[in-house]
């Protein structure tokens, strides 16, 4: 659920991103008025890095997600191994050897106290 929220929440970032932009390069191509760098221009600047940054940390976040996702399912996919490791050898402890075991006689009895 991690990874679609931010998924999502990049791809919400995206749009304000380039209307940002989009005002910044029209403002940059005005027609009959000299390329100034006045105080709306430096907060459109501003606000592209800002948006810029919140995207690059989502996507940090994304791929630390995706890696630790994929380090559970290796994990997962070991502890299963390893349970039907366990599992064969419980089967075999109880199907094939009780058989032979309850055969032998007890260590009491062997000993003698019986």
């Amino acid at each position: 659920m991690l990874i679609e929220a931010l998924k999502k929440a990049i791809r919400d970032k995206e749009n304000p991103l380039k209307v940002a932009q989009t005002r910044l390069e029209e403002r940059s191509r005005r027609p009959n008025v000299e390329l100034c760098r006045d105080n709306p221009h430096h907060r459109l600047v501003t606000e592209v890095r800002e948006i810029e940054d919140t995207i690059h940390k989502l996507r940090e976040s994304l791929m630390e997600a995706e890696n630790t996702l994929q380090t559970l399912v290796k994990t997962k996919v070991a502890l299963e191994h390893d349970l039907s490791i366990k599992a064969n050898s419980l089967f075999l402890d109880q199907e094939k050897c009780m058989g032979t075991r309850k055969s032998f006689p007890s260590t009491p009895r062997l000993v003698g106290y019986t």
